[in-house]
């Protein structure tokens, strides 16, 4: 027995359907620190089960960092983060007001997010209809969880 070793998300996937656990090892936690701020989660797929989906995005709003975190899934090799996307969002959104973001800031949002993406075509979908489906969902998170945290700010004025 080895003991115990703490691996950090971006290191746990390798390749398709491939991580970095050895044929000996296995998964006895995961350590997600309390979010302090709104998420939104989706995907793409042909019905709410436990089936693959065609393409899924995650964001989560960070507001004592001033920052966001993104996933992508089924939409590259391996799940990813859209870091380009989040690196724009730490530059132009205005913690401090309630106001949801402009337009253009939305709408680059959700191409950073599709940029992000390394999708194929297969029997779930292309690889531009998957692009596509990210940009819109990005969009939709971004200003699904910009509206609860509009709403957090107003209660605590």
């Amino acid at each position: 027995m080895r003991g115990v070793r703490l691996i950090p998300i971006d290191e746990f996937f390798v390749g398709v359907k491939r991580n970095c656990l050895a044929p000996d090892e296995l998964i006895r936690a995961v350590r997600i620190p309390v979010a302090d701020g709104p998420q939104q989660f989706s995907k793409v797929g042909t019905r709410n089960a436990m089936v693959i989906a065609v393409c899924a995005f995650a964001l989560a709003l960070h507001p004592r960092e001033r920052t966001v975190g993104t996933g992508i899934g089924s939409a590259a090799p391996t799940p990813r983060r859209a870091e380009r996307a989040e690196e724009f969002l730490r530059e132009v959104l205005v913690w401090e007001s309630p106001a949801p973001p402009a337009e253009g800031v939305v709408r680059r949002f959700g191409e950073l997010v599709a940029a992000a993406a390394d999708p194929i075509d297969d029997v779930r979908g292309t690889a531009a209809y998957r692009r596509h489906a990210l940009a819109v969902l990005a969009r939709r998170s971004l200003t699904w969880c910009w509206s609860e945290y509009g709403e957090r700010l107003g209660r605590a004025a």
